[in-house]
């Protein structure tokens, strides 16, 4: 079974990301991030060389930071490693949540 690390932006974010991979077959590493969204974009580019070696995933809400997901990607991780998977939740996570 593929393990992989998560970065999220806080506690909401962790029990969707875990059981996202779950949903996929895939088992949940390392957890990180938790300290709010300017902490994971300040890190996400180390945390994308990382993902050379290892698999990551990643969600951030896009709150009104760009007019949509693929601006605010190519803004925040213009070259994605080939292990990197960073998902972005219009406009919050809780969004998704609650359609549910």
């Amino acid at each position: 079974m593929v393990t992989v690390n998560v970065l999220v932006e806080g506690m909401t974010d962790e029990p969707v990301a875990k059981r996202l991979l779950q949903y996929v077959g895939l088992e949940v590493g390392t957890v990180y991030g938790r300290k709010g969204k300017m902490h994971v974009l300040e890190r996400l580019l180390v945390y994308n060389k990382a993902a050379d070696y290892a698999p990551w995933f990643v969600i951030v809400d896009l709150d009104n930071d760009a007019p949509c997901p693929l601006g605010a990607i190519g803004m925040w991780l213009p070259d994605a490693g080939k292990g990197m998977r960073c998902r972005i939740a219009v406009r919050a996570i809780e969004a998704w949540l609650m359609a549910g």
